[in-house]
């Protein structure tokens, strides 16, 4: 990958970001995160690879990781009750997959683990719904409990999975105003720990899907493009910006229109979707013959 700096970023930023020491381990196949990215986007990184160029201004997002282990580093040694950032490797499916915990943490009974994982996210993730609701993001359940395999295919008992959330968009205003927002700058929420038959099926799965791709190149799916379906807006007239209501199809929005007797001048504007990711977040879009057909359509 070449990193530039078409933004003008400071030095020392530019200087973070080249030297991001990750690496998913020697001999590795796909890492723990990498088996949960879309199977034909990751074929196609390992195609192109060398050619992805992306700038300081798209790479920032990779810093929150290191900060994670500057956190850690500063929390201070591991103790015989926790380990900090251990990578752990597994054969699963014919491939050597590799995943690194933020902390482990030995139970009270210091028979089993307990795996936190630390992400610095904005506060909408962790928002609950009107009834209180609180939903963990599926690609960290996902991520975790893979996780869990890794750990018990080298021998430990996992008991829990935690993720430790850290706003980076926190405001205490919005918790004062808003009970379903977070409450506190940082929080700890539990996550929903699988079956030992669950994990190791959705992990040998998302192998599977990855070695494929290598072969033969599937389409993502829209959840895998983050696709935004076309939307039609009904406006009381034609000078207005906010819209009535959405409806999936132009006849939808007459028809209800006209059922709710809005008043002549109405009109209806198309809201055309969007493959979200592909268009901004894929760093191997420009080699992707999907997105070209897409596109075109």
């Amino acid at each position: 990958m070449v990193i530039t700096n078409n933004a003008g970023y400071p030095e020392a930023l530019v200087k973070a970001v080249e030297n991001d020491s990750y690496s998913k381990g020697e001999g590795v196949d796909r890492s723990v995160t990498g088996l949960l990215s879309p199977p034909r986007q990751a074929a196609l990184k390992e195609i192109h690879g060398h050619e992805i160029v992306e700038d300081v201004s798209d790479r920032t997002y990779a810093l929150y990781g290191q900060l994670v282990h500057l956190l850690l580093e500063r929390a201070g040694e591991q103790s015989r009750n926790a380990i900090n950032e251990e990578r752990l490797y597994a054969e699963v499916g014919g491939w050597t997959i590799s995943g690194q915990t933020d902390t482990l943490t030995l139970t009270e009974d210091q028979r089993s683990w307990i795996i936190s994982d630390f992400k610095f996210v904005t506060s909408y993730k962790f928002k609950r719904s009107y009834s209180g609701e609180l939903v963990i993001p599926e690609d960290y359940e996902q991520q975790l409990n893979m996780y869990g395999h890794l750990l018990r295919e080298n021998g430990f008992k996992v008991d829990g999975l935690k993720i430790v959330a850290i706003y980076r968009d926190w405001s205490k205003l919005e918790a004062k105003r808003d009970k379903n927002y977070p409450q506190l700058g940082a929080e700890t929420h539990d996550v929903p720990l699988w079956s030992e038959d669950k994990a190791k099926t959705f992990m040998e799965e998302r192998v599977r899907l990855h070695q494929a791709a290598e072969n033969d190149l599937p389409e993502c799916d829209a959840s895998e493009r983050w696709a935004k379906p076309d939307k039609y807006a009904l406006m009381p007239n034609a000078k207005s910006v906010r819209a009535r209501k959405l409806f999936d199809s132009e006849i939808d929005a007459t028809t209800w229109a006209a059922a709710n007797n809005m008043k002549p001048g109405f009109v209806v504007n198309h809201r055309k979707g969007a493959n979200v990711r592909c268009e901004n977040y894929c760093p191997v879009s420009e080699w992707c013959d999907q997105l070209k057909i897409l596109n075109a359509s």
